[in-house]
């Protein structure tokens, strides 16, 4: 082999070799390069390292793995994405960086079957409730979603609650799939803010429930006397199935 086909041979092989070693660099805009360099770091491509990462509040790592193109909203082994589980756990700014970032608000439950307003509703996460409402409203106008978190509210007498997510525009007078208008859960349970709240925020005082009960039938049947008083107030009836059976 003569001197030039040497030198061409060399000159073929560095070029070679150039683009393999630059082929091994991280390119932050190419999903197979990025996988490639979470391989090399021994980083686990799962639901579970996400969430890890989503915990820890480390976005670069989150935004790795979403430039490696990670499904946002991929459940772990529990049924848990990184949204259930940032909003279980307070960290706003979590929530935050998810949304911005394509992740889903309707649709997603926890592993308990919880919708994402309900679990932010029950522990009392008040910003983060607000934040899941105006998300919300992209894709559902009405809040109808926010239903359940209502008739949480209602239930265990989170007056406070209920009037955050009135005043955001959730829909307050929604029978849920227990057959209860949240009128009837606020008054069963005897939790008279809540019930002046409602009846203020003009709620039907005469719907029925599955059972076929008004709220004045519950409030009568459990002798909530405040209650009771100001429902009459509001116009409130007994039906006519309890009147015939209890009077």
């Amino acid at each position: 082999m003569n001197f030039k086909k040497i030198l061409a041979c060399s000159v073929i092989s560095a070029v070679l070799w150039g683009a393999a070693g630059c082929s091994d660099e991280l390119n932050t805009n190419d999903p197979q390069s990025v996988r490639k360099y979470l391989t090399k770091q021994q980083i686990a491509f799962t639901p579970q390292q996400f969430i890890g990462y989503t915990l820890a509040g480390d976005t670069a790592k989150m935004t790795l793995f979403l430039q490696a193109s990670y499904e946002i909203d991929s459940p772990d082994g529990n049924g848990n994405n990184a949204l259930v589980m940032a909003v279980n756990q307070g960290k706003i700014d979590m929530v935050r960086y998810l949304l911005d970032h394509g992740a889903k608000v309707t649709g997603i439950t926890n592993s308990n079957g919880e919708t994402l307003i309900e679990s932010a509703v029950s522990m009392r996460h008040g910003d983060i409730a607000l934040m899941l409402l105006e998300k919300m409203k992209e894709s559902d106008p009405e809040l109808m979603g926010a239903a359940p978190a209502v008739a949480f509210a209602a239930k265990t007498g989170a007056t406070d609650v209920l009037k955050m997510l009135g005043d955001a525009g959730a829909p307050l007078g929604v029978k849920g799939a227990d057959s209860y208008y949240p009128i009837h859960l606020a008054v069963k349970g005897g939790h008279y803010d809540a019930v002046v709240y409602l009846i203020g925020k003009g709620v039907d005082v005469n719907v029925t429930c599955g059972q076929g009960y008004t709220v004045m039938d519950w409030a009568d049947d459990s002798g909530y006397t405040r209650i009771i008083g100001v429902l009459k107030k509001a116009g409130a009836k007994n039906s006519a199935a309890y009147k015939k059976e209890y009077k």
